[in-house]
C-alpha cells in the first residue's frame, strides 16, 4: 500500500500598523526546503491545532510578534520539498500587536518591506500572488 505523507503549512502576511509593510524573515542555509530565501513566517499545524493556533505560535516563535485573534484568507500553495514530502500551504493576512521584532536564531535576517521591494529580494518563487492580494492588488 502507498503510504502517503504531507505536511499542513500556515503562512503569514503580517502588515505593518500603518498598512504599507509587511514582514519578510531570510531563512537559513540549513533549512530542508527554501535555504537562504526570504519567506513570510510560518510553519507546520500540530496535532490538535487551530489554523490560529498555528499562527500565533508560528509567528510568536519566528519573529516573537503577538498577533490579534483575527486572520484572512489569501490564498492556497502546494509543493514537494527536496525529500519528497508533499506540503499543502494556506496564507494568511494578519495584524500584530506590536512591531518589534526578535527574530528567532533559525532565521538570518528580517526586513519591513513594501510589496514593491519584494521583487528585489531572492524570496519563495509564489510570495508575490500572497502580497498582492493581501495589498489588494489581486494576483500581481
Amino acid at each position: 500500500m502507498d503510504k502517503k505523507q504531507h505536511i499542513v503549512a500556515i503562512t503569514a502576511v503580517v502588515k505593518n500598523k500603518k498598512g504599507d509593510r509587511f514582514l519578510i524573515i531570510k531563512r537559513n542555509l540549513n533549512e530542508v526546503a527554501y535555504p537562504g530565501k526570504w519567506a513570510l513566517p510560518g510553519g507546520k499545524v500540530e496535532m490538535g491545532e487551530t489554523i490560529m493556533d498555528t499562527l500565533k505560535r508560528e509567528v510568536k516563535e519566528e519573529v516573537g510578534i503577538e498577533i490579534e485573534d483575527d486572520k484572512r484568507f489569501l490564498l492556497d500553495f502546494t509543493f514537494t520539498r527536496p525529500d519528497g514530502i508533499n506540503v499543502i500551504g494556506l496564507c494568511f493576512l494578519v495584524r500584530p500587536k506590536s512591531e518589534k521584532v526578535l527574530l528567532s536564531e533559525d532565521f538570518d535576517e528580517y526586513r519591513w518591506i513594501t510589496p514593491a521591494e519584494l521583487k528585489e529580494l531572492d524570496h519563495i518563487e509564489g510570495m508575490e500572488k500572497e502580497v498582492g492580494i493581501a495589498f489588494g492588488r489581486g494576483q500581481e
